[in-house]
């Protein structure tokens, strides 16, 4: 039996030690946290008396290596599917817009929901149709040269349908302001959404908090294949000797006995316990960041109905309504992050009372949770530079969101990493 040590216990980390116990690898894990769930994780706040994710995060029918992995630890029940895609835009006037797909079989329940999205003008919503029965046609390279504002300028996307509706999905799958990021990128996720049948479109929410969602099954299921997890225990350094990884050091123990190595720590961190890795990487990114802001609110008398809302023109991109709670989404939140927290608190409140109507002396309780380096920017530079799963040593390799699955910086990205190396180390050590 093969035995294997994972750094890093986040979504990479724990699918790729799914993925290999589930083969009869012997997998060690290693988290530097006290939890695991790396970027996506919970917490029990005594103020809300609840446990809190450090940011709503959601899936999509598409994400499969997500919901394969899912399914696989036992966690499949913990998530909530939609029947058939439904979103609720909200304006600033506070009139709400479905942006909904009807009983008609696929694709035509999705044009009908364009066609029905009143939140444009009718020519408008006839310019968005045309524009998807392009997809099929447009190749990535043609447009990796574009920004996504310039590629939706050339396609005759008018500033109208951008704010409504491509804006929205753009920030939220990118993080990042459409003028920076890549075209090619928003055009894969895209295909990858609407051209795959119905159940790609479907929205997927977890229907507790994350650390309990998949957290404790994807532990649980690793030690239950001879596996062992342990979080607390930092590595420091991996010795490199015979251009392989020889020694994995922690500040608990020295480990000799693996016949490979899977980085799944994030680039900054994985530098600090093998500082010449740009050596070992065929191609190594200039990663740049951009950060997502969570506000949660604790409110009585909650007016909202619907599960989830998006905000059109506003700084508050999504609200997830949590009932007795509620959490407001910002992405690309680079310069909002730098406010005061008080400052963040007034803001948000201010477009909840346009939006949704929530008065403000119904908040009762605040948490605000900011992700500095929530994903990197899917600029053009990088989409190029991201390197695959194998480095050049003969037995240590990497997984993480931000190596090169043709993915932005998502669940998805992360758990198909850790599923990529997986399935290659099964077949290098079959």
């Amino acid at each position: 039996m093969k035995k294997g040590i994972v750094v890093g216990g986040g979504l990479a980390g724990l699918s790729a030690s799914a993925f290999l116990a589930d083969k009869g690898f012997r997998i060690e894990l290693i988290e530097a946290a006290p939890k695991l769930g790396g970027r996506a994780y919970s917490f029990e706040d005594e103020n809300f008396g609840c446990e809190l994710d450090n940011g709503q995060h959601i899936m999509m029918g598409c994400y499969k290596s997500a919901l394969e992995f899912m399914k696989l630890i036992g966690a499949y029940d913990n998530l909530s599917v939609q029947k058939n895609l439904s979103i609720t835009f909200v304006g600033a006037s506070g009139a709400e817009y479905k942006l909904e797909s009807s009983w008609l079989p696929y694709p035509f329940n999705l044009l009908s929901a364009i066609l029905n999205y009143k939140a444009l003008s009718f020519r408008d919503r006839l310019n968005v149709v045309l524009f998807f029965a392009k997809f099929p046609f447009i190749s990535g390279g043609s447009v990796q040269q574009f920004s996504v504002a310039e590629w939706l300028k050339n396609e005759n996307q008018n500033d109208e349908i951008v704010k409504a509706l491509w804006e929205l999905i753009s920030v939220s799958a990118l993080n990042t302001n459409i003028n920076k990021a890549n075209a090619k990128m928003f055009l894969d996720i895209l295909k990858k959404i609407f051209l795959r049948g119905n159940s790609s479109t479907l929205i997927v929410t977890p229907e507790y908090g994350l650390s309990k969602t998949y957290c404790q099954n994807a532990s649980d299921f690793i030690q239950s294949k001879n596996g062992a997890v342990s979080v607390s225990e930092k590595v420091t350094e991996i010795k490199i000797e015979n251009n392989s990884a020889a020694e994995v050091i922690t500040n608990r123990r020295r480990i000799t006995d693996f016949d490979f190595v899977i980085s799944a720590a994030p680039l900054f961190a994985a530098e600090k316990f093998l500082p010449n890795i740009k050596e070992y990487i065929s191609s190594y990114p200039a990663l740049e960041y951009s950060s997502i802001l969570s506000v949660h609110l604790k409110i009585i008398n909650n007016p909202l109905k619907e599960k989830f809302y998006a905000l059109i023109g506003s700084p508050v991109h999504w609200v997830f309504n949590h009932s007795d709670y509620i959490t407001i989404v910002i992405s690309d939140a680079d310069l909002l992050i730098k406010n005061s927290n008080e400052d963040i608190i007034s803001m948000v409140k201010g477009e909840l009372k346009k939006y949704l109507k929530i008065e403000t002396d119904t908040v009762t309780n605040s948490r605000i949770i900011k992700e500095k380096r929530a994903t990197f920017i899917p600029s053009r530079e990088i989409i190029n530079t991201r390197p695959g799963y194998k480095t050049k040593l003969n037995n240590f390799f990497i997984a993480g969101d931000w190596t090169n699955t043709h993915l932005p910086s998502t669940i998805e990205s992360a758990v198909a990493s850790g599923k990529y190396i997986s399935n290659y180390l099964v077949l290098k050590y079959s």
